[in-house]
């Protein structure tokens, strides 16, 4: 927490998509305690709300959905893959899509775009490991690494462009790196 910014926003599709999955657990004291960890129950899709918010309810939901959905790492991709059909299905995301015309090298590089439309904080490159193998690079978020893994792969999955790989490094507390290939 001592890392993120005053300043640093994302949408809030990201804290409607944590609490429904939290929802399904359908534990009233545990989505309380998620919303209070959250800021609220109700978030605007594309409205910015603070990192801090997120990240506290990141945890809190990760800690409550252990167990059901695996360890600490697999809850935090779940959660993150949970995320893309959201982004996608907005009129940001199905412009993503319809750019990427079902080639991975495109919608990757569509990446730090989406990213800048989604999240107010940090920085998002790609990086060409070869024809069929890239490097996404995360600059200045606080987000657990593996929730971005999740989030990659929850877009490849949901666009079906293609099966990919992902391998994830935390490289220093906020510098992560997803490394993709199909």
């Amino acid at each position: 927490m001592a890392l993120v910014a005053p300043e640093a926003t994302l949408r809030g599709f990201f804290f409607t998509g944590i609490l429904a999955q939290v929802r399904l657990l359908g534990d009233e004291a545990v989505t309380r305690q998620c919303e209070e960890a959250a800021g609220g129950d109700r978030f605007m899709f594309f409205f910015s709300y603070p990192v801090s918010a997120m990240l506290r309810l990141l945890y809190t939901a990760a800690w409550a959905l252990k167990g059901p959905r695996g360890d600490f790492a697999q809850v935090m991709r779940h959660l993150g893959q949970e995320i893309a059909p959201d982004y996608l299905e907005s009129g940001t995301g199905r412009v993503l899509v319809l750019l990427a015309a079902g080639e991975p090298r495109r919608l990757l590089n569509g990446f730090p775009s989406a990213y800048r439309t989604a999240v107010r904080h940090g920085d998002c490159t790609v990086t060409w490991m070869g024809t069929h193998a890239a490097r996404i690079s995360i600059q200045g978020s606080p987000l657990p690494a593996e929730y971005y893994e999740g989030a990659v792969r929850g877009v490849f999955s949901f666009t079906q462009v293609a099966q990919v790989a992902t391998v994830v490094r935390q490289v220093s507390p906020l510098l992560i790196e997803v490394d993709v290939s199909w």
